[in-house]
């Protein structure tokens, strides 16, 4: 164990940049913990602190082995290793080199030890070797499927205890880091602006002119951004359309599907989203998979969308009617698409708060997207509607259940557009209803 940073100073190069952790810093340099969440607001330290103890453990540990990770590679180059080389690793030390850091793929020691760099956008080589110590930067970026599948690479064994950190600055509450964290699987550690020496002079404590301008510019955020980078809170916009959101999350499945749907939210610039949802026995609709994407024509989107089709057994996609050019196109592809009848934004939000508050709808933690434009998803100040600003998985979602609810009107006889029918409908009429159902 690293009993105190001062300890370990005899391992350093002698031209070592100088460092001097505080608060959270010094309490990961000391944690063996398998799991560690390293959380605060922005700027207090949070990757350098990370790459000091990756560092200290390369040095310490001959032929032990790390990977620096993000959600995508090119995400590492102008972020943490800039922090790596510039500021942890001594100037002019060997494991530089001249190699560019756009191009690396790894750094290596003299003794052996190896810093592995990686992103989740080209996962098969990182996810073939074994680490001692994995670190991901920004990891709110991450899935709970990313993060799991980085646990089983905890297994070289070099070093006396395996371990991954997980840095970020806090997002909304019911993000899958902040809920595994209350769970207990993951130990916190809350970084505080005074860990950073640049902000704060442990010594006079008093802020750094530095830092007076820094949490000037911060106090300038507003809602949510302020209180997740000022004051480190996991925190929600105001206003939520469905604040009780959060309560239908799991990390699992474990329903027996009967009928598979799709809602679908046309995009371009702004990204297109769609959302699965399967229908269990109870007549439960579990979201359990997502797209969303920008810039997709409709040859790719045809290729996504057969793809979804076939992992989900998918028997009908309720698309926005404002292109039923698109939605004439994908049915000549073969695919399941009808434009969903029109309903009001209202009617929509109707729909999906009623399987809330009946606790009738479920999203797995993996539909990221869904998951974080239901934090920010929130009414005008005027209360007249939602604001129309990052809302394209919540109108695939109204899409489905709209849909579902209009289909399952038709089976039982109900006029078309009812919603009466929508709980009560017999699950063998379903797909006779996907059959019959039209635009």
């Amino acid at each position: 164990m690293l009993k105190a940073y001062k300890s370990v100073t005899h391992l350093l190069h002698p031209h070592h940049r100088p460092y001097q952790p505080f608060g959270a810093a010094l309490a990961l340099l000391q944690d063996r913990s398998a799991e560690i969440l390293l959380v605060g607001p922005a700027g207090t330290g949070k990757t350098r602190a990370i790459l000091e103890k990756v560092f200290l453990c390369m040095q310490k540990y001959p032929a032990m082995r790390a990977l620096l990770v993000r959600k995508t590679r090119a995400s590492l180059t102008q972020s943490a290793l800039v922090t790596l080389e510039e500021k942890v690793v001594p100037a002019g030390h060997p494991m530089i080199g001249d190699a560019s850091r756009g191009y690396r793929s790894h750094y290596m020691l003299g003794n052996g030890s190896e810093l592995v760099l990686g992103g989740l956008d080209n996962a098969d080589r990182i996810m073939s070797s074994e680490y001692d110590v994995i670190a991901a930067c920004e990891a709110t970026e991450l899935t709970l499927e990313d993060w799991e599948k980085l646990l089983t690479r905890l297994r070289n064994g070099v070093m006396p205890y395996q371990q991954a950190i997980a840095d970020c600055n806090p997002a909304y509450p019911a993000h899958w880091l902040n809920r595994r964290a209350q769970s207990g699987l993951m130990r916190v550690l809350e970084s505080r602006h005074t860990d950073n020496p640049q902000w704060f002079n442990q010594t006079t404590a008093q802020w750094t002119p530095a830092g007076e301008a820094y949490l000037a510019t911060l106090r300038r955020l507003s809602g949510a951004r302020r209180q997740r980078l000022l004051d480190g809170q996991w925190s929600a916009a105001e206003g939520l359309v469905y604040d009780d959101f959060a309560h239908c999350l799991r990390d699992h499945w474990e329903g027996n599907g009967v009928y598979a749907a799709a809602g679908i939210d046309w995009g371009w610039y702004e990204p297109t989203a769609v959302v699965v949802g399967v229908l269990d026995g109870a007549d439960q609709l579990w979201i359990v998979d997502e797209l969303y994407e920008s810039r997709m024509d409709i040859d790719a989107l045809a290729g996504r969308l057969t793809q979804l089709v076939q992992r989900w057994n998918i028997e009908v996609m309720f698309a926005d009617r404002s292109r039923p050019e698109s939605v004439d196109w994908l049915r000549r592809r073969q695919l399941p698409v009808r434009g969903v009848p029109v309903h009001s934004v209202e009617a929509g939000i109707a729909s999906v708060e009623s399987r809330l508050m009946h606790r009738s709808l479920f999203a797995l933690t993996t539909c990221r997207h869904l998951i974080e434009e239901a934090s920010q998803y929130r009414y005008q100040a005027d209360g007249m509607g939602p604001i129309q600003k990052a809302d394209h998985a919540m109108d695939a979602l109204r899409y489905l259940i709209m849909g579902l609810g209009d289909m399952s009107a038709a089976a039982v006889g109900a006029s078309p557009g009812a919603r009466s029918g929508a709980d009560k409908m017999p699950q063998d009429l379903r797909r006779q209803a996907a059959r019959v159902w039209g635009d």
